[in-house]
């Protein structure tokens, strides 16, 4: 079952009353970062290797960014606590996929905690303002499940 927005707004720190959607929160973007070079990732994750990031967009400085075509990473200005019994799934928003870009998450698992970051593929150049509603997260009811704490925890 997907929870409902009154219970959901207070799994974050801070939220504008347009960010409550009828099933979900649209998250605001905070930064963009340029992926420079490649990674590695493994079954026990002895050799997870993250590529370097350069940062290209901020919202608290910049006012928009013109992007090309290509994949960024970006981070959403709100963080989330997600409580043990929780889970939680992002979707573009609508009027993100319309100008031609989308994104990409992983799970948001139960007791996971930080600002999150997406994965951001452009097809055709887009112009990004700042805090712009790029994405919805949506959390859903979790039974008989461990906690998080992976190393992105609190990041």
């Amino acid at each position: 079952m997907i929870l409902s927005p009154n219970t959901i707004k207070n799994f974050f720190d801070e939220l504008d009353e347009r960010q409550i959607q009828q099933c979900g929160i649209d998250l605001r973007l905070w930064k963009i970062f340029d992926i420079n070079d490649g990674g590695s990732i493994d079954f026990s994750n002895d050799k997870r290797v993250l590529p370097k990031y350069r940062e290209i967009f901020n919202s608290e400085k910049d006012e928009y960014i013109e992007l090309d075509k290509g994949v960024y990473l970006i981070k959403v200005k709100e963080y989330i606590k997600i409580p043990k019994n929780v889970v939680g799934f992002v979707y573009p928003r609508s009027s993100l996929l319309r100008i031609g870009a989308t994104l990409y998450s992983a799970v948001h698992d139960p007791g996971y905690e930080g600002r999150p970051e997406y994965l951001l593929e452009v097809f055709k150049k887009i112009k990004i303002y700042k805090y712009a509603r790029i994405c919805q997260i949506v959390f859903f009811k979790a039974d008989n499940t461990g906690i998080y704490n992976g190393i992105y925890k609190g990041k």
